[in-house]
């Protein structure tokens, strides 16, 4: 027993260190909420192109598309119950948005672009990357190496149209750890699709 707590410790520290490393390198706190603020604030005096173009000139690359993630939510939902179940940290990384994904395809579209609601991207980051740490951290600890058995996703009827992309949540998960009753709640935040790719936002969730 003590092996394995042990095992699960050292792994839910390498994902908040991959987490971490992914993190923007902003001087200010961060904020922690969910991937979708209900607050309007206004982060800089400056243009939210010229914030936008900073933010990016860190970033490594500039994707055209979404990368890894699955072909369908419910696809989605499973690979990320598998990977808890193996603790595959590799694999919990490769379904959610990463930096250069949020800064090119994700956060260009979003009403935190426009007034009243105008968030810079890194503020924003920042919001989503802390919340989605502590959700994937919660459930690396409470379902990391037990054997999941999912039932049931259920979503909005519609989904929200920015620009090329399609956001669809709060979505609810029932599934089953082991021989234990099924249980239904949300363990991710929104998920966005964009050509056929599937990916969350963050793992922002109600534990």
């Amino acid at each position: 027993m003590r092996s394995r707590n042990s095992r699960a410790a050292l792994l839910i520290v390498g994902i908040a260190v991959a987490v971490a490393v992914s993190r923007s390198r902003s001087d200010n706190p961060p904020a922690p909420r969910d991937d979708r603020p209900a607050v309007a604030v206004i982060d800089s005096a400056l243009p939210i192109d010229t914030l936008l173009a900073r933010f990016r000139a860190t970033l490594p690359d500039t994707p055209t598309t979404l990368v890894g993630g699955e072909t369908s939510p419910e696809r989605l939902t499973r690979a990320l119950l598998g990977a808890l179940t193996a603790q595959d940290t590799a694999t919990i990384r490769r379904l959610v948005l990463s930096r250069s994904e949020f800064a090119w395809l994700y956060y260009p579209y979003t009403r935190y672009t426009r007034r009243p609601y105008e968030l810079g991207p890194e503020l924003l980051w920042i919001q989503i990357s802390e919340n989605s740490e502590k959700g994937i951290v919660r459930l690396l600890r409470r379902y990391g190496g037990s054997r999941l058995r999912f039932e049931v996703l259920a979503c909005p009827d519609s989904a929200v149209t920015e620009g090329p992309n399609a956001i669809t949540g709060p979505c609810t998960v029932r599934f089953a750890a082991a021989d234990s009753a099924a249980r239904s709640m949300q363990i991710f935040g929104s998920i966005i699709a964009r050509d056929g790719r599937h990916k969350f936002v963050s793992y922002a969730n109600e534990l």
